[in-house]
């Protein structure tokens, strides 16, 4: 499979048109913090600031995202796949952090969650996932 890492104008060009097409509201909103790593074949793989964030980009905003990375790159773009920012597209497997040198491994909780769940999560009135999350776990 061909792998294309977009430069950092490349990126900084896909943020510009996303503001200017979507308005500052919505990409302030939703956009802040995204970045786009690398499109694989023909899926967009990025990153965003939350699983929440990152579930709305692929929900609403796929399509749009997808035609100005295809403008912006010169590559064929057909599906988004965007995660919270430090997991990886390709694997079950997440990275852990380790707390004092092998002492204690933490595994990301945030993958358990679906896309879907997150923004119903989000809607019902629930403040921050995350907290929900963590509660759930105690």
């Amino acid at each position: 499979m061909k792998t294309f890492r977009p430069t950092e104008i490349h990126q900084f060009a896909i943020q510009a048109k996303l503001n200017f097409a979507l308005g500052a509201r919505v990409y302030d909103e939703i956009f802040a913090g995204f970045e786009v790593t690398e499109i694989v074949g023909d899926e967009l793989r990025g990153w965003a600031t939350s699983e929440y964030r990152a579930a709305v980009i692929d929900i609403h905003f796929s399509a749009e995202v997808a035609r100005i990375a295809q403008a912006v790159t010169g590559q064929p773009v057909r599906r988004t796949s965007f995660l919270l920012r430090g997991l990886r597209h390709d694997t079950e497997r997440q990275p852990a952090w380790d707390a004092d040198a092998g002492a204690i491994h933490l595994v990301a909780s945030f993958a358990t969650t679906s896309k879907r769940r997150a923004l119903l999560a989000r809607h019902k009135g629930v403040r921050s996932l995350r907290m929900k999350l963590l509660r759930s776990r105690s």
